[in-house]
């Protein structure tokens, strides 16, 4: 590849440069070749240039190019390819941690410090903090509340030279407000859904007397009095009061009625928010006195807290990556350590200028006063706020170059490099025309390298399809998810599209053409929220997706589930970690089985006891054991080996005897679950070091989780699969086709509890006597400097994702308006890019289905036909269940959904407690509210009614005496299928059973008493129904019929034949009613009941 003419202007500059280098300029190809230069022609050795960027993979990829192009070219000096070996190429931290490695008394540090990383880092500040706020006097506290100070503190901490600063500046907030009411108002005024609305009102007119006309007449007069800045605060009042009830469109002969509505609508709900923001109607007041009196305390807490820890960081001989950089700049305040420097480094090059922070640009500066410099960066690509990167640095250094008289006697220059070698012409153009009005002086015009583009629209050659824009066309629908899902589903069907028809793209290996392949499309959202479920859309249109990572590894379902291990083995009185092991793919119990489970614990008189000791108690089978496979015995033997294994070995072997991994690679998004159990072990393994006990490693983590540290989740290869990942890890990354959804999504509304600049000075938010959130003018102005950086920022932001694609890019966004999309409007309205309309359709309404598993590869067995249920075990009143619905049956026994309503859970709990009574002889209703604290006492005093019933009416009185057993356990297998039931009570020669049903309805309950007369080998089944009260006797004939019906209900509920009974009967009183598809709709058809026998 030969360089550009721009590329060689930079490359092979004699002095100082300053390269703005555009998104896929080869500005890494144009650094090696600089740095050969300084190498050749200047005469440099390797060991006297500094090259420095942000990230170690980046700092990496450059000296290997480096090393290629002297390897090449130079082959036969092996002493420049030695000295690259030790040569200063790394990220602005090893060059800050070398300086304070070599001079460590002008730094200030111990010669032999550690530098913790970022996880480490978060954790020991999180502790030594709270052990600095107790040492603070008590003074302090009776004007800042300790936990204010425990808000604001750690904000000052991560970037205290900027905080110092910001403490010794002094600003008068009269000063302040005048400007933000003029900038508010331009902002207002500037608005492009105000303008648009504004420019209607005097579209249209109604006749006098109209409530609309007269609204539009206040409307205007408001707008008015804010373009003259006359009483803004009264004008936004009086917008937001003016009344569109009323009115009639027959009053508005030349039409305009309804888009005056929605015009005033828009001004009113634009008003209502700047009133919000409280920056027109600023003024002086009580806390703006207060936050003057208590900023010189909260100054002494930041001195001290930042000494105090300076003191421990020394004693443990610690620094973190902020310590390194005010370090570094104070070693360098040392006239002989800059001259050392100074001789010693002849050349500097700095990749990714824009996301220095002023603390790097300040030692940067003392660092290479004699030096010829060389920085690329591209102020367009400057999306790292969070980090205190600002573009401000980069532009001022562009201009000190520029101005300069120059580095070692020779003058500097700025060198645009604009030429595309990614992104075609006809893309290009486009978003050279979006972002040209919204970057302002920023923007940078890209030639493309390629002319020609990959395809053409072969139905209307004249309107290209490299850059689309959709928003979903919610209408009435007002729920968000929804749209999320036709957004999603929309980008699944799009690239299935350009996959079925082999969409061309460039290749950049041939230079020629080839069909697109999943692993040349990529989705690029601003965070990482959204990206699951459009993984789980393009699954379930069987395109291969990877989510490349993002997101907290401790938020992920792989580490909460090993996390819950852990803190079991670390304390089996844990019952919420016990229960979500016992749920988790370790052992899959179903919520079903854990609820029946808790239903039958045993309870010891006086005693408090852990699930665990219960389920060890337990001697009923079934609930946690399966074919050689018994969850009791594997944690116990984890518990025995938790004592002389580190909890990584732990993990390996409770994966080992539970399968697993086994079971999550069988999931959707099988690779990501995996590289999250991975990293998870990783985690825990470096926790582990010096200390492997699973008490320290538990303890580590609920701390790491206390300081609220993101733990970054391990990176996936894409292959050939769609990779789904955030904008700031796309960046410095290309594909053919490019997807930025999610266009709407709002960002949380947060206000920080303090804003600080060492240009304005320092602001609290306070609190009045309601505990309500005051802001004093200072903040209210700090607040709208940080919103102006954050939406110049997400312009930026939207920069870089665009021109991560090199063919084709499509924008979505779930609604027609907010966030990003109203940021980008300007832009795609000067392109003239019309967004099209995504329709809601009825397949939005729920959720993708997640892909089956590949089938294993050789000579198997095809599985043909149903799967079935999977169960083994049922409850013999289940068979009621599915008499009445087997839908409902499904929903409560194999889906475990514990419906909807507090109808039926009411009757439950009576009926429950009807049996608890009748069992053990309980009539009085203090005795029997203690099993059921939450019911009322009239709901006590029907239980006492129906077991009043039972001991009263003649026909029972032959079943309360005799040789009857209560409260008898069953078990009785019918195929494949365990039934266990309890028989309320058992005789010599029946079975009865109590029901308190509204209704008598025994044929619902004939599979249930067969099975209790089967079981015991009774001829007689008998219910009493306590609410008439009455008898009920089933004939004995009508058994042997019973017994075949039972045997083919076991056989479909096997085959999982789930059809419902979708009667009004059966509707009507269901708690699935509400979420079920199938549920009876009043339409005039005709009831069905059973063909009853009796």
């Amino acid at each position: 590849m030969t360089l550009t003419t721009e590329q060689e202007k930079a490359a092979y500059s004699s002095g100082s440069v300053a390269v703005i280098a555009g998104a896929g300029t080869g500005k890494t190809y144009m650094l090696a070749e600089r740095y050969f230069y300084h190498l050749t022609v200047d005469g440099f050795s390797p060991l006297e240039i500094v090259a420095c960027t942000f990230t170690d993979k980046a700092a990496a990829e450059l000296r290997s190019r480096i090393r290629a192009t002297v390897s090449q070219r130079l082959p036969d000096r092996f002493d420049l390819l030695a000295e690259l070996e030790a040569a200063q190429i790394s990220t602005l931290h090893s060059l800050a941690t070398r300086i304070c490695q070599e001079h460590p008394e002008a730094a200030g540090v111990p010669a032999d410090f550690t530098v913790l990383d970022e996880l480490e880092s978060k954790i020991w500040l999180n502790q030594q903090l709270i052990l600095a706020l107790t040492e603070l006097p008590a003074e302090i506290y009776q004007e800042i509340f300790y936990s204010q100070l425990g808000e604001i503190l750690p904000h000052l901490i991560a970037d205290p030279i900027a905080a110092e600063r910001a403490f010794n500046r002094s600003i008068n907030p009269e000063h302040l407000i005048a400007q933000m009411q003029q900038f508010a108002l331009s902002e207002l005024l500037g608005n492009s859904q105000w303008q648009l609305a504004t420019e209607t009102l005097h579209q249209f007119a109604g006749l006098e007397g109209d409530r609309i006309e007269l609204a539009r007449k206040t409307a205007i007069q408001a707008v008015n009095s804010l373009k003259e800045n006359s009483e803004p605060t009264n004008a936004l009042e009086n917008l937001t009061k003016i009344n569109l009830q009323g009115g009639s469109k027959k009053k508005w002969p030349d039409g305009g009625f309804t888009e005056i509505k929605e015009a005033i609508a828009t001004l009113k709900k634009l008003a209502d928010k700047e009133i919000k923001r409280g920056r027109i109607n600023l003024d002086i007041g009580e806390f703006d006195h207060k936050l003057t009196a208590i900023l010189p305390i909260l100054k002494q807490a930041f001195m001290q807290v930042r000494e105090f820890l300076a003191a421990a960081k020394r004693k443990a001989r610690l620094l973190d990556f902020a310590d390194l950089e005010v370090y570094a700049l104070k070693a360098l305040s040392h006239p002989e350590v800059q001259e050392y420097y100074w001789q010693r480094w002849q050349a500097f090059l700095v990749d990714e200028f824009q996301d220095t922070n002023p603390v790097q640009g300040e030692f940067l500066e003392l660092l290479n006063s004699k030096a010829i410099l060389t920085i690329v960066g591209d102020a367009k690509q400057s999306i790292y706020g969070f980090r205190r990167a600002d573009v401000a640095v980069f532009q001022s250094w562009c201009d000190r170059i520029q101005h300069d008289s120059g580095k070692r006697g020779k003058g500097g220059e700025i060198v645009e490099l604009s030429t595309s070698f990614r992104t075609h012409e006809s893309l290009i153009n486009q978003i050279n025309h979006i972002f040209a009005p919204l970057l302002g002086n920023l923007h940078q015009n890209l030639t493309a390298f390629r002319t020609e583009a990959p395809y053409v629209n072969d139905i209307n050659p004249d309107v290209n399809t490299y850059l689309e824009a959709y928003t979903v066309a919610a209408g009435e629908v007002n729920d968000i998810n929804r749209c999320r899902q036709a957004e999603g589903r929309h980008i699944a069907r799009t690239l299935k599209q350009m996959l079925e028809q082999k969409m061309p793209v460039y290749d950049k290996k041939t230079g020629g053409l080839r069909p697109v392949k999943p692993g040349d499309m990529a989705i690029l959202s601003r965070t990482w929220d959204p990206l699951e479920l459009y993984g789980e859309t393009l699954a379930s249109e069987g395109i291969p997706v990877v989510l490349s990572g993002g997101g907290n590894l401790l938020d992920t379902r792989e580490a909460k589930d090993a996390w819950a291990l852990l803190r079991f083995l670390a304390d089996p009185t844990d019952d919420i970690a016990l229960v979500a092991v016992l749920r988790s793919p370790f052992f899959a119990i179903s919520d079903r089985t854990l609820f029946m489970i808790s239903r039958s614990l045993l309870t010891v008189e006086g005693k408090n006891l852990s699930w665990w000791e219960k389920i060890q108690m337990e001697q009923k089978p079934g609930f946690l054991e399966k074919p050689g496979f018994s969850a009791v015995e594997i944690l116990k033997q984890l518990l025995g080996d938790r004592t002389v294994e580190p909890p990584t070995r732990l993990l390996q072997i409770a994966d080992r005897l539970t399968g697993y991994t086994a079971v999550i690679n069988n999931l959707p998004g099988a690779p990501r679950r995996l590289a999250d159990w991975r990293g998870f072990m990783e985690l825990v393994r470096q926790l582990e070091t010096g200390n492997n006990d699973v008490f320290n490693v538990v303890r580590r983590l609920r701390q790491i989780a206390a300081a609220d540290v993101k733990i970054t989740r391990l990176p996936l290869e894409a292959e050939n699969a769609v990779t789904l990942m955030t904008i700031h890890a796309a960046k410095g990354l290309e594909w053919p086709v490019v997807i930025v959804p999610d266009l709407t999504r709002s960002k949380p509304n947060y206000s920080p509890s303090v804003y600080f600049d060492p240009a304005w000075g320092v602001a609290v938010s306070l609190s009045n006597e309601e505990g309500e959130k005051q802001k004093p003018v200072l903040y209210v102005w700090l607040e709208n400097l940080q919103k102006q950086r954050e939406d110049a920022e997400a312009l930026r932001l939207l920069y870089v994702a665009f021109t991560r694609s090199r063919d084709r890019l499509i924008l979505t966004a779930a609604s027609e308006k907010g966030s990003l999309l109203d940021l980008l409007r300007p832009g795609l309205n000067a392109a003239n890019i019309s967004v099209e309309k995504i329709p809601l359709t009825a397949e939005d309404l729920f959720a993708p289905e997640p892909p089956l598993p590949p089938l294993l590869e050789g000579d198997r067995p095809e599985i043909i036909g149903f799967v079935g249920s999977g169960l083994f075990e049922l409850p013999v009143t289940a068979l009621s269940e599915y008499t009445r619905c087997p839908k409902r049956f499904k929903f409560r026994y194999i889906d475990g959904h514990p419906g909807t309503g507090e109808g039926m859970a009411i009757a439950q709990k009576i009926g429950i407690l009807v049996h608890k009574a009748l069992e053990n002889n309980i009539r009085n209703p203090e005795t029997l509210s203690r099993f059921n604290s939450s019911l009322f006492p009239a709901q006590i005093q029907e239980i006492l009614s129906l077991v009043q019933a039972w001991d009263e009416y003649p026909d029972y009185a032959p079943y309360r005496q005799g040789n009857i057993s209560k409260e008898t356990k069953i078990t009785f297998k019918i195929d494949s299928i365990t039934f266990n039931g309890v028989i309320d009570l058992l005789g010599d020669d029946f079975v009865l059973d109590y029901k308190t049903d509204q209704i008598i309805e025994p044929h619902l309950h004939r599979c249930q008493l067969w099975v209790y007369a089967a079981a015991t080998e009774r001829p007689q089944a008998h219910i009493a129904y306590l609410r008439e009260p009455k008898l009920f006797t089933y004939p004995r004939d009508y058994f042997q019929a019973v017994g075949d019906e039972v045997k083919n209900i076991v056989q479909k509920i096997l085959q999982g034949d789930y059809r419902a009974h979708a009667w009004p009967s059966n509707c009507q009183i269901c708690p699935y009613a509400e979420i079920c598809e199938y549920a009876y709709q009043e339409i005039g058809d005709k009831m069905v009941e059973d063909d009853l026998a009796f």
